[in-house]
Formats: C-alpha cells, structure tokens, sequence
C-alpha cells in the first residue's frame, strides 16, 4: 500500500498495515513521509508497490489517492447517467445531478454516446444494494460482501483481501477505486468507494485500457 501523506506516486509502505481505517495513525496502520514510514519506487520495499514487483509496473494501485474511473449511477428514471451530486460535486458532465433529495436538475446529458466507455448502475437510495454489480467491472468479482467495525468506525468489505467496497448511491453516484493512504488494509487493488464527482485534492483518475 502507498502510505505516503504527501500523495506522492510511487512510494510503498515499510510495515504492512495489519488493521484497516480508525481515523487514527496507529500502530497497525501508520501513514507519514519520512523514511521510517515510507519507501520509494526504486527501494527493496518501495518496489513493492508496483502490480509487477519490479520498476516497470504500475504503482499505486493501492492506497495513494483515491482515483475516478467511469463508473456512475443512473438518474431517478434509470435512464441517463448522473453528472454528480449537485452543482458542487459535479463531474463537468452536462446532465442531471441526483441530489440529497434525489431530483434532477435540467439539462441534457453529454456523456460519450458509445456506452461501452463507461459502466452505469440503476438508481438507489442506500449504497448496500450490492446487486447492482457487474462481472467484469470489479464490483461483481469482489463478493459476497459483509461489514467489519474497526474501532468504532463500520465498514463495507468485499471477500477479496477485506477491501473496502462501497456502492454509489443517490448521494455519491461516482465510483472511485484504490484507497486512500490513510485507509490501511482496506485498501488495495480491488478496492472501491463512492464519491459525488468533485475535485477534491485527495481524489485523483485511473485510465483503463479495453481491447476488443
């Protein structure tokens, strides 16, 4: 996992983390920028970080920042992709918000006309409706899906590696994947979680390759 505070690419964690997010830097699960924390890419531990174990694979697939993917919930109607939240956490997309109250605003959707760029998934109120999965996506593979209380936060794991796993919903209808530097164990390759398609500086974008 890239444990790294500065959101610095590249780097691996020294010591594994053994327990999944608290809010707190503990021992199971500390996060810094010193040396004693952290690694870089080019290190016997900062290699680690890479999905081949060597400098010329990717890294930070797990941990790091959260990343966007094009992954989005469908408005109320489940007929057109949400752009965000509201005019706040909003993707830039031109097309419906899927607000706190669950309306839409006006305008007309410009996602890419050719939906294989993207995966949608029908309009709920709550993010455990876990069968709005799809094989082929990562959300489909990572089942079955349970809670676990770390502290006293809850949270929602998948079966792979006890990686998080939050479904978008009417409030957060952007998938983003990876964890956190902060989130521990919960993090990883298979992670995913929900946001509402602001800029955040703790969120960056993941691109994707599909061959066919």
């Amino acid at each position: 996992v890239n444990n790294n505070s500065d959101y610095k690419t590249g780097y691996a964690a020294v010591h594994e983390p053994t327990c999944g997010y608290t809010g707190a830097n503990e021992e199971c699960n500390t996060f810094g920028n010193n040396g004693d924390i952290i690694q870089s890419w080019n290190t016997e531990i900062g290699v680690k970080a890479s999905t081949t174990g060597n400098i010329t694979g990717i890294y930070d697939m797990s941990g790091g920042s959260w990343e966007y993917i094009m992954g989005v919930m469908l408005n109320s109607t489940n007929t057109t992709p949400c752009s965000g939240r509201d005019a706040t956490y909003n993707s830039g997309f031109n097309g419906p918000y899927c607000n706190t109250s669950g309306s839409l605003s006006d305008g007309v959707s410009d996602f890419p006309s050719d939906t294989r760029y993207y995966d949608t998934y029908s309009y709920v109120a709550d993010d455990e409706h876990y069968h709005r999965r799809i094989l082929g996506d990562a959300t489909g593979e990572m089942g079955p899906f349970a809670n676990r209380t770390y502290g006293l936060q809850l949270r929602q794991i998948g079966s792979w590696h006890d990686d998080e796993a939050w479904f978008v919903f009417y409030e957060w209808p952007w998938f983003i994947r990876g964890g956190h530097w902060n989130r521990g164990s919960d993090a990883g390759v298979f992670d995913f979680g929900y946001d509402g398609g602001r800029a955040a500086v703790t969120i960056s974008y993941r691109i994707v390759f599909s061959f066919s």
